[in-house]
């Protein structure tokens, strides 16, 4: 069989045999596609058309998917200073590596692969950020991260968004009450905690945590001042006023207690 095949391919006769459409109980299409990954690993044109005539879209994505690693792979062959060095080489397989992962998402999509086609696409997020990087200067490395360096990857990327998509991209779950707490007790900065916002992860357990992290590493009047800050974004009231306590933020504690709209609710829960 692999002696008729080999012909067929030299004579370029794959394309009339797919016209022909001679295969209703399947076992051509399973004997071509087992042929071109055996004896034609390398000629992804053949296997996708043979895929495409059939409407074996999943295949195709899987096809696509793995061209997009290889890429992926030539990049982390070499260490990231020698890469940057040689930008435009850099950003051409990121560019490759990009059109494959959108291409296998919509293939994974035609075939109802949920799951397969997340995954890609959350893949050309993260490579869309990387390609971001480079073009504004930026020499941080997104792609191919080990699980240990995650941690340290995201709590350094100055905007939520990013970090979101790198998560995203490894499927994995930092620790944003650590992010959050280098990102606004440390940093300052607020608008990091505008965009952790608008996602709706807002919780009174993660005002807690945070809370707890300054009490372990004190480091002042001005990470004091961004907790302050931060506790009035606390919509549980009682959270608010504790924390507040704790912190011996006692003119934040006199407001809460004196306001007619929390002090009422306050001198309730204290009562119970």
């Amino acid at each position: 069989m692999t002696y008729i095949f080999d012909l067929l391919h030299e004579k370029h006769y794959f394309e009339v045999l797919m016209r022909k459409k001679l295969d209703p109980s399947g076992t051509l299409k399973t004997a071509l596609l087992d042929y071109i990954k055996r004896c034609r690993p390398g000629d992804s044109e053949k296997y996708n058309m043979i895929a495409l005539c059939f409407s074996m879209c999943r295949e195709i994505g899987e096809n696509h998917e793995a061209a997009a690693n290889v890429q992926l792979k030539l990049i982390e062959s070499q260490p990231w200073e020698e890469s940057l060095e040689d930008r435009p080489n850099l950003k051409k397989h990121l560019m490759k590596a990009l059109t494959l992962f959108l291409d296998a998402a919509e293939s994974y999509s035609k075939d109802f692969c949920v799951h397969q086609s997340l995954r890609c696409n959350r893949l050309t997020k993260l490579i869309t950020l990387q390609l971001h990087f480079l073009h504004t200067g930026h020499k941080d490395k997104l792609i191919n991260l080990r699980r240990q360096d995650l941690p340290e990857c995201i709590v350094n990327l100055p905007r939520f968004y990013q970090a979101a998509i790198v998560a995203d991209a490894y499927d994995f779950i930092p620790d944003w009450s650590e992010v959050l707490y280098q990102q606004v007790i440390v940093k300052g900065d607020f608008g990091y905690l505008e965009e952790y916002k608008q996602r709706g992860l807002l919780k009174a357990s993660t005002f807690e945590d945070i809370a707890q992290k300054l009490k372990q590493h004190p480091g002042g009047a001005a990470p004091l001042k961004n907790l302050k800050r931060l506790l009035t974004y606390c919509e549980d009231i009682y959270v608010y006023y504790k924390l507040a306590y704790d912190h011996q933020l006692y003119d934040v504690v006199t407001v809460l207690l004196q306001d007619p709209q929390t002090g009422s609710c306050l001198n309730d829960l204290l009562a119970n």
